[in-house]
């Protein structure tokens, strides 16, 4: 489709500096951007070599004056390039209803508009919602809700009695609702904990490929409203999500953990069971969280510290050995004399 600059500075409370009827195909990169193309300029670098730019036009902060060429002027350039590749590679919904080649149960609920393609098994007693995708072969097990305009990717799998909000994207080989990691040992063998709660993702959740939320051993295993979880992320049974947390991959959270709201877990980090984690909390990169965090707190380390005073231990580390070296000459001269 072709779009007017002025239009899609609509989208994003923005302004045209230049023409604003100037036609607008597509989104790209700053470095291969070419006529008809709207890109970014995000950062100084980057908006210094905007005459040199291909592109049509070019999406910058409010600050930046006028170039050789139309800009689209807004608070948050990052985020209004985002939304506007939401808002352009919107393809509207095509439903084909349910394949002959999917398995369907019994006593279900699934409107005309769908789109349940073949080797799909859908249990007893499932509701859908309009607008629905389900992709070749999903596992949706008995009793499960899938709320409307979500998308389960091939190879997704919902255990029994799983509830999915609105919205919601799980990216191929997602498994929601396993059993909880739970085992008494008694003396002589790991006697099984039965998992009997569920799984609850509330709407505009998305989770990325061979990720896992377990099954609640009893009540519910929470994964908020606006979570976004990377690939390879493992959630454990009775966890609660925060709403807009975001999880980067290899994160791995224990048992019965509560974690804030607009929370960041980097990569490989890890949480220990019944921690507490508070609003706006950021764990850096392979850090290990085994007590509570209040909120807003930045923690790094192994065990998680503050990150000021992770740093401060680090540098430290760093002078252990002139600082060994000086402690065994003292030694030696005290020795001597």
């Amino acid at each position: 489709m072709l779009y007017r600059l002025e239009q899609l500075a609509e989208q994003v409370g923005g302004e045209v500096a230049g023409d604003p009827d100037t036609p607008i195909r597509r989104l790209r990169p700053f470095e291969t951007a070419g006529p008809g193309d709207l890109t970014l300029a995000a950062r100084k670098r980057y908006e210094e070599r905007i005459p040199e730019s291909g592109a049509s036009a070019v999406i910058v902060s409010r600050t930046v004056p006028f170039h050789n060429r139309p800009l689209l002027r807004v608070d948050n350039p990052k985020l209004a390039f985002a939304r506007l590749l939401q808002y352009i590679r919107q393809t509207p919904f095509v439903p084909i209803g349910v394949s002959p080649g999917a398995t369907v149960g019994r006593d279900c609920s699934i409107p005309e508009r769908v789109s349940i393609h073949p080797h799909v098994y859908v249990g007893d007693g499932v509701t859908l919602g309009e607008e629905v995708t389900l992709h070749s072969g999903v596992h949706v097990g008995n009793g499960c809700c899938v709320g409307p305009g979500s998308v389960l990717h091939p190879n997704v799998t919902l255990y029994d009695g799983i509830r999915i909000g609105a919205r919601v994207i799980l990216h191929s080989g997602a498994v929601i609702g396993a059993d909880g990691f739970g085992y008494v040992f008694d003396g002589e063998r790991q006697v099984k904990i039965p998992q009997r709660g569920t799984v609850v993702i509330e709407d505009d959740v998305e989770i990325g490929a061979n990720s896992c939320v377990d099954r609640a051993t009893f009540g519910q295993t929470t994964i908020g409203r606006g979570v976004k979880l990377d690939d390879h992320v493992q959630i454990g049974h009775n966890c609660t999500i925060g709403e807009n947390t975001v999880m980067v991959g290899q994160v791995g959270v224990s048992g019965s953990v509560t974690v804030g709201r607009n929370c960041i877990l980097a990569g490989h980090s890890g949480v220990v069971d019944h921690v507490r984690i508070g609003d706006g909390v950021k764990v850096l990169a392979k850090t290990m969280v085994t007590k509570d965090i209040p909120d807003g707190m930045t923690v790094s380390g192994q065990p998680a510290r503050d990150h000021r005073t992770t740093v401060k231990i680090q540098a430290l580390t760093r002078r252990l050995p002139r600082l060994m070296a000086e402690w065994r000459s003292w030694k030696k001269r005290r020795r001597d004399s």
